[in-house]
């Protein structure tokens, strides 16, 4: 079964029977790859997306027609090393840490093996190295060979970062962050689409906040669309959602503007008489592990738009590091890497002054 075009999210639903009525009805209408985690909507070991896909694709009407994904971490979701949290997925470093969230997976979402099975929230060398040492993750998910088919990355790391996860050979998919106003990993991008490598795109909405703004919304995801080798995964909430998404699908062929063309109409949608960041990634990597770019455009966002979800998502997101903008050393590095020629630390000063405040 070959991915649909747009895949499912399953981390922002409300509740368990709006959870069951939403994939069934993106299933209905074609999407069929569902990327779930343990941790998310987390309750307790009963009621958790998990358990809540489990249920929806288990009904005799819905057996077979999707595709299933799972995935745990040796990470904390940051930066370091975890400590074991099964329930959540979290810590993962032996075989039978490993085999304990496998099999808990499979449980709670009802199958007998994973069409995807993915590295979760890996975001540095030190966190893939430790999933690579004898008797870690790897070896546990290779005990397991045979009851899952394809292996991911799921990371939120810089360009090189990643491309050197890449070159490993491991992974036929990548899961990174990507929108239209968070573009600094298009790096990535080129790389897997010379690589025949499989890009996911998660937070196709920047958390949600994007979908406040009508043209910003469907501009987002019109963007990913246009890109090749990129599936746009979306974070469903409720059925409205995904006939959304449906619709944008429907009538992307006809849609007349390239890439370039949206990119541009966001840009005039921001619009500021000062210059801006772009996002365009060129001041990376930043000794503090900041992804300037992504951490400026919530800032665009709520200084020329006055969109106040750009700054609540922002402050909502701090558990991220590269968002931590308050870590800034006024090094001078992204002044001097800057293709615009802008003064990187005096926009950053403002932003922590307005973002913080």
């Amino acid at each position: 079964m070959e991915l649909s075009r747009i895949l499912i999210g399953a981390m922002r639903f409300k509740n368990r029977q709006s959870a069951i009525d939403t994939v069934r009805f993106a299933l209905d209408c074609g999407f069929n790859y569902i990327d779930n985690s343990a941790c998310y909507c987390y309750q307790n070991p009963s009621e958790n997306s998990e358990s809540w896909v489990g249920e929806a694709i288990g009904h005799p009407s819905y057996q077979g027609r999707a595709i299933i994904s799972a995935k745990c971490t040796p990470g904390n979701g940051g930066l370091e090393l975890g400590e074991f949290i099964p329930e959540k997925g979290f810590g993962v470093r032996s075989v039978a840490q490993f085999d304990q969230v496998f099999a808990q997976s499979r449980k709670r979402l009802q199958v007998d093996r994973f069409d995807f099975y993915h590295l979760w929230t890996t975001h540095t060398l030190e966190q893939l190295e430790e999933a690579q040492k004898p008797g870690g993750w790897f070896a546990g998910l290779h005990k397991h060979a045979g009851e899952w088919d394809h292996l991911g990355i799921t990371t939120h790391a810089d360009n090189e970062t990643i491309i050197t996860f890449l070159k490993t050979g491991a992974f036929e998919t990548v899961t990174i962050p990507l929108n239209i106003i968070n573009t600094t990993r298009t790096a990535v991008v080129d790389y897997c689409r010379a690589s025949g490598i499989t890009v996911i795109a998660m937070n196709p909405l920047a958390g949600g906040f994007l979908a406040a703004n009508e043209q910003l919304k469907e501009l987002a995801l019109r963007y990913l669309l246009s890109l090749e080798g990129v599936y746009p995964l979306i974070g469903f909430s409720c059925v409205e959602d995904v006939d959304y998404a449906e619709w944008i699908l429907k009538s992307q062929r006809a849609y007349q503007k390239s890439t370039g063309q949206i990119l541009s109409e966001v840009d005039k949608l921001i619009g500021a008489d000062v210059p801006r960041c772009t996002a365009c990634g060129y001041c990376q990597p930043c000794p503090e592990r900041i992804n300037v770019g992504a951490s400026l455009s919530y800032y665009n966002l709520y200084k020329f738009m006055g969109n106040e979800h750009a700054r609540k998502e922002f402050r909502n997101k701090q558990w991220e590091d590269g968002l931590r903008i308050d870590k800034c050393k006024q090094c001078g590095i992204c002044d001097s890497r800057c293709p615009n020629g802008l003064e990187v630390m005096k926009i950053i000063k403002d932003a922590q002054e307005i973002m913080y405040a």
